[in-house]
């Protein structure tokens, strides 16, 4: 049938499945190995013979049809066109996924007759092994990112990408990056990566969709961890900047050189990073007995466009505390237009510690976000719970300094 097939430019299992019963086909033949049921042999001649002795000796009387199951060989000959899943194989097996993952992983904790069993059901029902099998050069790892932030190829999150591969290249692991835009995430469609089981575990870098987030980790059969944000309640590792004690530190420092006409520039409810370096600015303003005012938290988005610009307050400010280095590049453009020093009229600092391509990076005081940490960290985490040895989750922060630099003007009163 499959030099028919072959003849007629017929592809197999591109085009139609082809199996077989009895296993006694040539193992590979042009590069085609037959998916085939294959019989017990040794159990059929042993129960013949024993069965046919008994008769003999007029020990037993006749019992009918005997059954013996034999098992299927995998092959390269049938495309499965029904993905298996880890609690498929759970429900038949009657265990947890939790065993079945641990028992195809070869991790401690399962009997080896539990195993057995376990991959044998997995064999049976066409489960893909290729996600368990040992990897001379470490592991597969996955990392995804909104394409509203991958755009640029100078933007943070492409910088904390290199990071995340240089981690990775270190203990000889690849990485593959698929980029989503905004339709894949409202339809709440998995990453190729995810669909085709081309990775160990997922690295997500920075905001998407919330529930696509929370589908994302429920859908999952492998490892998950944020990278530079976090969504509160979700079980899932995640690895971020201490928001709230860096934007903290920074209108600290602001008051140190004693400015107390202090504004924030981030759109609060963008996302919770912006929001928890918001709070840690109000801190700073409180223990510092400052009055807050309410028209000195300026918009930095577009939160439908998402296009980023900053608009100046009537009532100015000594000091702008930014929520990114970004933000600090929008608001230094906006203040020199109007004729405004910096830092001999107003004070700016931001958050980051990158700011590509403008010529204000250079003299921007900032606090430095340790992306080269962060990334070490998210992959360390990831391959621990690849491999088993991580069983808590939880966020892991990842603290920094300021680095000074020359827009702030300091203050005597």
């Amino acid at each position: 049938m499959l030099e028919r097939l072959k003849e007629r430019g017929v592809r197999v299992p591109e085009d139609v499945s082809v199996v077989s019963f009895d296993n006694y086909y040539p193992q590979v033949q042009d590069g085609v190995k037959l998916c085939t049921y294959e019989n017990d042999e040794k159990v059929i001649a042993r129960i013949s013979v024993s069965t046919l002795l008994k008769r003999i000796e007029g020990k037993s009387r006749p019992e009918g049809v005997r059954i013996v199951e034999g098992r299927i060989v995998p092959g390269n000959t049938v495309r499965f066109r029904g993905e298996v899943k880890l609690k498929d194989i759970a429900q038949a097996a009657g265990v947890s996924t939790v065993t079945v993952s641990n028992a195809l992983s070869g991790k401690r904790g399962v009997s080896n007759d539990v195993r057995e069993k376990i991959e044998e059901i997995a064999r049976n029902m066409g489960y893909d092994f290729s996600r368990y099998e040992k990897k001379e050069g470490g592991y597969r790892i996955g990392v995804i990112a909104s394409e509203m932030y991958m755009e640029m190829g100078t933007s943070f999150y492409w910088a904390m990408y290199q990071q995340v591969v240089y981690a990775a290249s270190k203990s000889r692991s690849q990485t593959m990056l698929e980029i989503l835009d905004t339709d894949m995430q409202r339809r709440d469609e998995l990453p190729k990566l995810m669909r085709e089981k081309m990775i160990d575990g997922l690295i997500v870098i920075g905001w998407h969709f919330k529930s696509y987030v929370e589908n994302l980790v429920k859908k999952s059969e492998i490892p998950i961890v944020l990278l530079d944000f976090q969504i509160k309640g979700l079980k899932c590792d995640a690895v971020m900047s201490g928001n709230y004690i860096g934007m903290y530190k920074m209108t600290h420092y602001l008051l140190e050189k004693g400015h107390r006409d202090i504004a924030f520039v981030g759109s609060v409810y963008a996302n919770e990073n912006i929001m928890d370096r918001y709070y840690g600015y109000r801190k700073g303003l409180e223990e510092a007995g400052i009055p807050f005012r309410k028209e000195w938290v300026l918009e930095d988005r577009d939160l439908i466009v998402g296009d980023m610009r900053v608009e100046l307050p009537d009532n100015m400010p000594t000091a702008f505390v930014c929520n990114s280095d970004l933000s600090a590049g929008y608001l230094y453009d906006a203040l020199t237009e109007k004729g405004f020093r910096i830092p001999e009229d107003i004070s700016i600092v931001g958050y980051d510690n990158y700011l590509f391509g403008h010529s204000f990076a250079d003299r921007l005081t900032t606090y430095n976000v340790d992306i080269k940490r962060m990334g070490a960290i998210a992959v360390k985490l990831l391959m621990g719970k690849i491999r088993g040895d991580e069983k808590h989750w939880g966020t892991r922060y990842v603290d920094s300094v300021i680095v000074e630099r020359d827009s702030v003007k300091e203050l005597r009163w």
